[in-house]
């Protein structure tokens, strides 16, 4: 009677066994057919390269090209300092005249401080656009903006928290053309739209 038992439960086991692997083996996910596949809608395309085109847009920038002698006049800052210094800049044209990038270099506070505005026409949204870094800092501000041709003004605003105080701070620019020798920077500043501005430089830049 024991023999028999004992062949009972290892007829049960292999069947609960061999029912486990049939189980498994029905239960396995099927390879996916070419005919369930994502096709996309439409094929893709290849643009092919070439150079972009100068726009009239970028004749104001070429303006900005050239070594100048620049005048100084401090508004207001952080720290004490002379409020009418002089200094340098160098305009140079990248990229066949895509671009313009402008270094500006002077003493504040018998240190040397140096300046970097890169200036250029965005065609996608038609405007102009300019990134900015210089020696007291450690961020890229970034301006976007328009020109008045009538009356010689490009005008560009960024939007940033400022690197000491965390507060937003909204930066203006005015860049007034006078001639093909002069032409004079100007930057406001305040920390909320709508609210009064502050004078913070103007730069008078004059061709050496």
């Amino acid at each position: 009677m024991r023999f028999e038992r004992t062949i009972a439960v290892l007829v049960l086991a292999t069947g609960v066994t061999m029912g486990g692997i049939v189980i498994a083996e029905d239960t396995k996910p099927e390879a996916p057919s070419p005919e369930r596949t994502i096709q996309p809608k439409t094929a893709l395309t290849v643009v092919p390269y070439k150079p972009a085109a100068l726009r009239p847009e970028h004749s104001v920038l070429a303006a900005l090209a050239g070594h100048w002698v620049a005048t100084v006049h401090t508004a207001v800052g952080p720290y004490a300092r002379a409020r009418d210094s002089q200094g340098t800049a160098d305009g140079k044209a990248l990229m066949g005249g895509l671009f313009v990038q402008v270094t500006h270099a002077q003493t504040r506070q018998k240190q040397p401080f140096e300046g970097i505005m890169t200036y250029g026409f965005n065609e996608a949204i038609g405007k102009y656009t300019a990134d900015w870094i210089d020696s007291s800092s450690t961020a890229v501000i970034h301006y976007v903006g328009t020109y008045d041709a009538e009356k010689k003004l490009l005008q560009m605003t960024a939007h940033y928290s400022d690197e000491k105080s965390r507060r937003l701070t909204i930066s203006r620019t005015v860049t007034a053309f006078v001639d093909d020798k002069t032409w004079v920077y100007e930057e406001y500043r305040s920390n909320g739209v709508g609210e009064p501005e502050t004078p913070i430089v103007a730069i008078t830049f004059k061709r050496g």
